[in-house]
């Protein structure tokens, strides 16, 4: 993978993925990014496309993506899973999954996950799975998990920071979004 020049805008786990050099016709979506990670364009991808946060408005279009990079919005959403639907939905079938997450950095309690209450912040609390609930949610939205792609140490005390990466196979998710949609 070629690095960017100015890798302080390139997120850690992108940078670990294991994607082609060349991204030919590819269209690329980002979630939780301001600007491209990466210069996508200048390795061939056909269209990029950012959004701060998963929203519904954008699966209604109808569009899919052969790469989704999404490091957002799954702490605060009401419904966890719904964030990897969402991912399944708009990945063609076959594309690619760069997904980063927050999680519980005891080992032990990999397994496990909680509702953290934040104080200070108009979000009142938050989702922060274990290692293993991680990759158990993203198999659970339609993804076989290709590698974990690292973690370092979060920005809370007992929390990492995690990526993987997923390809998006014909097992749908286990979460209906027509009953469970985001924001819900």
């Amino acid at each position: 993978m070629t690095k960017p020049s100015d890798k302080t805008t390139l997120p850690w786990g992108l940078e670990a993925a294991q994607l082609p050099e060349r991204l030919e016709g590819w269209r690329v979506l980002e979630v939780g990014v301001a600007e491209p990670s990466l210069d996508f364009a200048a390795r061939g991808a056909a269209a990029v496309e950012l959004c701060e946060q998963p929203a519904e408005s954008v699966r209604e279009k109808g569009e899919t993506f052969d790469l989704l990079h999404c490091s957002a919005g799954q702490a605060s959403e009401l419904h966890p899973l719904a964030i990897g639907a969402w991912c399944w939905w708009l990945l063609a079938p076959g594309g690619t999954l760069v997904h980063g997450s927050t999680a519980l950095a005891d080992p032990e309690l990999s397994q496990y996950a909680e509702f953290q209450r934040v104080e200070g912040s108009e979000q009142r609390w938050r989702w922060l799975p274990g290692r293993l609930t991680t990759r158990w949610m993203v198999e659970n939205s339609g993804f076989d998990v290709d590698s974990w792609l690292g973690e370092r140490p979060g920005s809370n005390e007992g929390e990492i920071d995690t990526y993987l990466q997923a390809t998006r196979v014909a097992r749908p998710p286990a979460l209906d979004l027509s009953r469970q949609p985001l924001g819900r």
